[in-house]
């Protein structure tokens, strides 16, 4: 998801590896570029003269950070080590370390040991220089993405094929697209899809609660988690028996040994709702907490309209109120009754809304049809297809699907009236649903908290809202004008001595616009726009709060 990003490496300038860094740091919120000095410079001159825009008013779009070689360089609670390749332009390669996992991308680069034993012979390369490139790829990692292509500024396939088993074992070749006669060598996959997570490679992310996320952790650790499981059931029993279910959260969080896994939420309990999934926790839930995350959900915030005018005293008022949440998959995320009570924004995961008439349960309803990818759900089948407890099959076609950077709520906070909590047509809100196999987390403002403070410290939300209640006016004044007039009309008709009786609001709302904000809004006006309408959801209550009218005049 474009909005997730949050920062860009450029490895080197050519057009294949740098193809849209532009179009993204110009656009939305800022990113970081993460890149050497060297190529900084290269990237900046490049996109000036390609775009005309001058340097000064590019490096202003979005913030650099140096990249220096032989210097870690911590970034979202991760920790990058970057080297020089072999190439034609100044290019780098990086080894990224989290989480006891790490990842080597060597960008583009010859290796070819016989050209840099060349190279160290006749002096262009020193002793250490060389060491250095011989042992970019044999360092050791989790993952190792290695490129491949044409020489002499390219890695031969055929030296990769003579690389070490245990190397090959943890190698993906990247930058071709082919590895006929490669042997047992594989092209990296593509697309979101074939996203390669490092939490779940093989002895890394486990299901079980009694089992450690991390491969590594002590025998120490894996008892501690059984004793917070064990330690969780037994609250709940002891709850349950005292009839007072309700309040049996609060009690696990005074356990000291249970606040070191941080908040815990109900959909997170092992033996609540668990329909056969027994003491699995989401994915989610095995994230660990780090200061990365209040950066996340400020960011994510802050594509939600008028939140990012509020002054720090405001915004920290919204962090009070925020709650995050975790859900297992086909648990219900919103009820629909609940939608216009809440703004949710989707922090991991996938959710899509289901029809809340439907007669089953939703957690005794699991996705059969490739709830892995949901994406590929909504694009390629456009319908998901749920099997409920008495194995009667359901098809839910065009879902409305949330992703990571998502959210819903009110149409004052979600312009996108299918995300939003507002009915469409004679249909009614509809329930949300975490989609996910690894579970969805989410952050839940409440509306009324959240207008309190909008309403206090955001000037733009104040114009809106008076725009609101003036289109609220004319929209009434036109209406019974409408009435007016077609009393008028017919006083003199014996036909219609009835008339009255005969104008119901369907017909009045029949002659006026179905909505007279949708004709009028600024928003409206945007959509007409092929350049404005492609603008985010906060730029466009920017501008609508900003903008004066409609004015009408008649001929």
């Amino acid at each position: 998801r474009p909005t997730m990003i949050m920062a860009i490496i450029i490895t080197h300038c050519h057009a294949d590896h740098d193809a849209g860094s532009f179009q993204k740091v110009m656009t939305g919120s800022r990113v970081a570029i993460i890149t050497t000095p060297t190529i900084y410079k290269s990237f900046i001159r490049k996109y000036a003269a390609l775009s005309g825009l001058s340097p000064t008013l590019l490096k202003h779009s979005h913030r650099h950070r140096p990249a220096i070689i032989g210097q870690p360089l911590n970034f979202q609670g991760a920790t990058f080590n970057f080297t020089y390749t072999l190439h034609s332009i100044p290019c780098i390669a990086f080894k990224v370390e989290w989480r006891r996992r790490s990842m080597v991308f060597t960008g583009d680069h010859l290796n070819k040991p016989t050209e840099i034993d060349s190279l160290e012979r006749i002096g262009v390369l020193t002793q250490e220089r060389a060491n250095d490139l011989r042992n970019l790829p044999l360092q050791p990692c989790d993952v190792l993405l290695h490129e491949a292509g044409a020489p002499p500024i390219h890695t031969p396939i055929s030296v990769l094929r003579q690389l070490p088993e245990e190397v090959k074992r943890r190698l993906y070749v990247v930058h071709t697209s082919s590895l006929e006669g490669a042997g047992d060598l594989r092209v990296a996959p593509t697309g979101t899809a074939g996203t390669i997570r490092l939490d779940e490679l093989p002895g890394f992310a486990q299901e079980s609660i009694s089992n450690s996320i991390f491969n590594g952790e002590s025998k120490e650790e894996n008892k501690r988690d059984k004793l917070i499981a064990s330690q969780i059931k037994q609250v709940i029993q002891n709850q349950k028996k005292s009839g007072n279910e309700e309040c049996y959260i609060d009690s696990l969080t005074s356990h000291k040994e249970l606040q070191e896994i941080g908040p815990i939420s109900k959909s997170t309990i092992p033996g609540e709702n668990d329909h056969g999934i027994g003491t699995t926790r989401p994915k989610v839930f095995l994230r660990q907490t780090c200061v990365s995350d209040a950066w996340f959900i400020l960011n994510l915030l802050s594509n939600v309209p008028f939140l990012s005018s509020l002054n720090y005293s405001n915004t920290m008022e919204v962090l009070e109120i925020a709650q995050v949440d975790i859900f297992k998959p086909t648990e219900i995320v919103i009820p629909a009754a609940r939608r216009e009570e809440v703004l949710c924004v989707v922090w991991e995961g996938t959710c899509v809304e289901r029809d809340s008439t439907y007669e089953s349960d939703i957690t005794t309803m699991m996705p059969v049809t490739l709830i892995q990818h949901a994406s590929s759900v909504d694009v390629k089948l456009n319908q998901i297809v749920y099997l409920d407890q008495n194995d009667s099959i359901t098809h839910q076609k065009n879902p409305i699907v949330w992703h990571a950077g998502d959210w819903t709520g009110p149409v004052a906070l979600q312009p996108d009236m299918e995300r939003s909590a507002e009915k469409k047509g004679n249909d009614g809100p509809k329930d949300i649903v975490a989609l996910s196999t690894e579970g969805v987390k989410v952050i839940m403002l409440n509306m009324k908290d959240l207008q309190k403070i909008l309403k206090c410290g955001s000037k733009l939300f104040r114009k809106y809202l008076s725009l609101k209640e003036k289109q609220k006016a004319e929209e009434d004044a036109f209406r019974a004008q409408i009435i007016r007039n077609e009393v008028d009309s017919n006083e003199a008709d014996p036909c219609f001595e009835n008339v009255n009786d005969n104008m119901d609001d369907d017909s009045v709302i029949h002659q006026t616009p179905n909505n007279w904000y949708a004709y009028d809004s600024v928003l409206e006006v945007l959509k007409c726009n092929s350049a404005l309408r492609v603008l985010t959801a906060h730029q466009k209550r920017h501008l609508e709060s900003l903008a004066e009218g409609p004015q009408y005049y008649e001929r």
